[in-house]
């Protein structure tokens, strides 16, 4: 099965970074606490970017990483739930600062955490049906998720961060790419409504519906792909929770340095944060010309997705 393939990352965050005892003097909590119960040390705020400028700087990274001409980009596609305007969409406006055709076709989708990956599945499909070999498309994950938290509230102003995270693609007929995921609607667990624009979040429930989904996920996903543990080099989790994560990792292999983490520095960043991983993840030395992903998230709806998708870059 052929499929797309990451030709370049980036990424970008807030401004301000907030360590754990910077919201230990303005709400009830610790370090100590926060870091036994989530993994994070600290989060980013962006306190005068807005999510378009992130959406930006993490796109323009991408593009000089991937090497790939921006004629070549034919689609753009953004996750996220907390856009700067309710329309025109962030994929549009972006479109426009980048300077693309205006032949692309632009679209937003707001599918919680699990966002990029659902546009990661959309992407796959619309390349497969590109006759332009040389078609690429842009992958966003971008959230201010701070501007919709109470911080007053410690059971989620110690969670979230604002970032934002941008691959770009291509279809390789050399490539495979497997997607796994669905929906199990339980609105009141995690939601945002448009009177008070606030998260409200039963944490207790979240993680229990993470426990049980991402192992399943990333069980399926590799029964798709007909591969074990040995045939994936990195998993990429949704960056919520580190017991979340290392529960997977205990499951699916010896090697815990293949689940890749970096929400200590960045909190849950929503649809963001397993793209700003990626970008990490270049940033670090862990891609080379070939890499097997394994990328899986998890968020409101109560929704979940993981997709098999390697990394191949150029020479």
């Amino acid at each position: 099965m052929a499929g797309i393939v990451i030709k370049g990352t980036g990424n970008a965050h807030g401004e301000k970074s907030i360590s754990n005892d910077d919201l230990a003097k303005v709400v009830d909590t610790n370090d100590e606490w926060i870091r036994i119960k989530t993994g994070i040390r600290s989060r980013y705020k962006a306190e005068n970017k807005k999510n378009i400028d992130m959406t930006f700087e993490a796109s323009k990274e991408a593009i000089a990483d991937s090497g790939i001409d921006i004629s070549n980009i034919k689609y753009v596609l953004t996750a996220t739930f907390s856009p700067d305007d309710l329309a025109p969409s962030m994929s549009c406006e972006l479109t426009g600062k980048l300077g693309l055709s205006e032949n692309v076709f632009a679209m937003d989708s707001n599918c919680g955490c699990a966002g990029f990956v659902y546009c990661c599945r959309v992407a796959n499909a619309l390349l497969a049906l590109e006759e332009d070999k040389n078609a690429a498309a842009l992958i966003l994950g971008s959230e201010k998720v701070l501007s919709y938290v109470d911080m007053q509230d410690r059971s989620t102003c110690v969670l979230f961060g604002d970032g934002a995270g941008a691959i770009v693609v291509q279809y390789d007929e050399d490539a495979k790419f497997y997607y796994y995921g669905g929906c199990k609607p339980d609105r009141d667990v995690l939601y945002v409504d448009r009177e008070s624009q606030v998260v409200k979040m039963d944490g207790q429930e979240v993680y229990k519906f993470a426990v049980s989904k991402v192992p399943k996920a990333i069980r399926e996903t590799m029964r798709l792909a007909g591969i074990t543990e040995e045939g994936v080099d990195y998993f990429v989790c949704h960056q919520a929770n580190e017991r979340i994560i290392d529960g997977a990792a205990r499951r699916f292999t010896k090697n815990k340095n293949k689940f890749y983490k970096n929400l200590f520095w960045y909190g849950n960043t929503s649809a963001a944060s397993i793209p700003i991983a990626l970008g990490d993840m270049n940033k670090e030395g862990l891609f080379d010309k070939r890499q097997r992903l394994i990328c899986t998230g998890f968020g409101a709806g109560l929704v979940y997705g993981s997709i098999y998708i390697e990394v191949k870059k150029n020479d």
